[in-house]
């Protein structure tokens, strides 16, 4: 089992209060998570599959109910919102984008907290929040409520992007892109289902008191206020907090668990340590990464009813539509992402996935046939998406220490947000939105030369480090904590 060393630690911990993560003092340096015995791996096989089960189904619930309250605006359009709210097509816009002004604010904030207070306590009080924001929308009349509205479901629901630093805690880098694509798919069946509910509303139900996407809203907005209380319960605490569900020697392999992630245990948090990131060359190249895929993917989660719309089909017919788009969407991100790990391969993943998605976007720019747009839609909708949690993974499993990976996970996700945010004002002229269209497939182009300048990086630095075995210096350093040296510990290597 893990050392004694470790089961003090974690017996130390648990007095604390349950709520807040307090600084302890620093560990004994321990850089290297001992070798697993075979009765061991067994045993940590066990662990993996209680921590799917507990974590992952949370994750993709959260992520499910985030995603419908984050993209049902492009529903709720053509159930009559940006008429009835007597929207110009910028106000639209305008509103869409407001969104991820307060996600790109609240993001970095969430990455900081999580090292102070407890991942459940902020996701379960953010889907609250941010369902009694959606219920309010009922209310909007103009462009000015729904525009603060979004604001505060944007602050909301980029608090819960700690999933993402999160499950680091947990998972090893050969295991993260299969979990991380997991609940990240489960933002596409929230596209499917919103696709589902404003069809049945549309369809079935005629209120004289509300109006169809008034519904929509009210629906939705229930969800995550319930499954808020659900998170406070059943989500787990860090590694070397958990007490439910776990046993002492559980919690001692979760604990060795997270050391093979690249965590030191109980480290304090370090200011110094994290903004280490700032010297990297790869911490940039992968904003540069992140902003190009959720401007591509953001603009075609928000706009597909509209795109569909303008192939000349009814309201109705184009809200149930957008359901087989979103399916194959679901499929391919767990495809891609199960591969990836398997694989341990990111870069040229993402670069032939992005290639793919501007071939897919550059048949909907030149074609004007009905047949051959829908095509164009499938094709982009079985490479797109699956840019988010793999550009995500990319980053995780070249980012070593918690400290470093609160921070820049975050970071990367608000950075990424300034994609979301601008793309809204490139889609206006309907019904080609050639404006959106060619530029997002000039940011495709973009990320497909900045990932392959990473690689070409990462390349060279794993070769550096290869030449320096067996140095001094390297003997000196391998004694050394991964959170103290970050990607310069000799026994860490790049992921391509």
């Amino acid at each position: 089992m893990a050392s004694s060393g470790i089961t003090a630690l974690a017996d130390d911990d648990q007095s604390a209060h349950p709520g807040v993560m307090e600084k302890t003092k620093p560990p004994t340096e321990q850089p290297v998570a001992p070798a697993l015995t075979e009765e061991q791996r067994v045993l940590d096989r066990k662990i993996l599959r209680k921590i799917d089960l507990l974590i992952l189904p949370i994750c993709a619930m959260n992520h499910f109910f985030s995603s419908m309250d984050r993209s049902d605006i492009g529903n709720a359009r053509l159930a009559g919102f940006k008429k009835d709210n007597h929207l110009s097509a910028i106000q639209f816009s305008t509103v869409v984008s407001m969104f991820h002004v307060g996600s790109i604010v609240c993001q970095p904030v969430g990455g900081l907290l999580i090292r102070f207070v407890e991942a459940y306590i902020l996701l379960g009080f953010a889907n609250i929040t941010w369902g009694i924001c959606t219920i309010m929308l009922l209310f909007s009349t103009s462009v000015v409520l729904p525009s603060i509205l979004r604001v505060l479901i944007g602050a909301a629901e980029g608090l819960t992007q700690i999933n993402t630093v999160f499950i680091t805690m947990w998972y090893t880098k050969e295991e993260i892109a299969t979990r991380t694509g997991l609940w990240i798919s489960f933002g596409a069946l929230a596209g499917a289902f919103n696709g589902l509910i404003a069809w049945g509303v549309q369809h079935n139900i005629h209120s004289t008191t509300f109006k169809s996407w008034q519904v929509l809203f009210l629906l939705e907005g229930t969800f995550p206020i319930f499954f808020g209380p659900v998170i406070l319960y059943f989500y787990p605490s860090s590694p070397t907090r958990v007490k439910k569900y776990f046993s002492e020697e559980d919690k001692e392999m979760c604990i060795a668990r997270t050391q093979r992630a690249g965590n030191t245990i109980d480290r304090a948090s370090s200011i110094r340590e994290a903004m280490t990131i700032f010297r990297n060359p790869e911490t940039y190249g992968m904003l540069i990464a992140h902003f190009c895929v959720l401007w591509a993917a953001s603009g075609f989660a928000n706009f597909l009813p509209t795109i569909i719309d303008g192939l000349g089909f009814s309201a109705v017919e184009s809200q149930l539509l957008t359901i087989p788009v979103c399916i194959v969407t679901f499929l391919s991100v767990n495809f891609f992402c199960y591969y990836s790990d398997r694989l341990q391969l990111r870069g040229p993943l993402i670069m032939g996935l992005a290639v793919v998605s501007a071939i897919g976007f550059t048949m909907l720019a030149a074609l004007s046939s009905k047949g051959p747009r829908i095509f164009a839609l499938y094709v982009i909708s079985f490479s797109v998406y699956s840019l988010i949690p793999l550009t995500l993974t990319f980053l995780c499993v070249n980012t070593v220490g918690l400290s470093r990976r609160a921070l820049v996970i975050p970071i990367q996700n608000a950075f990424g947000q300034f994609g979301g945010l601008a793309v809204s004002y490139t889609y206006i002229h309907k019904p080609r939105y050639l404006e959106g269209t060619l530029t997002t497939i000039g940011f495709l182009c973009v990320l497909i030369t900045t990932i392959g300048a990473l690689d070409l990086y990462f390349i060279a630095q794993n070769r550096a480090k290869a030449a320096d075995v067996g140095s001094e210096q390297w003997e000196k350093n391998r004694t050394k904590s991964f959170d103290e040296l970050g990607t310069d510990h000799p026994e860490f290597t790049y992921t391509v």
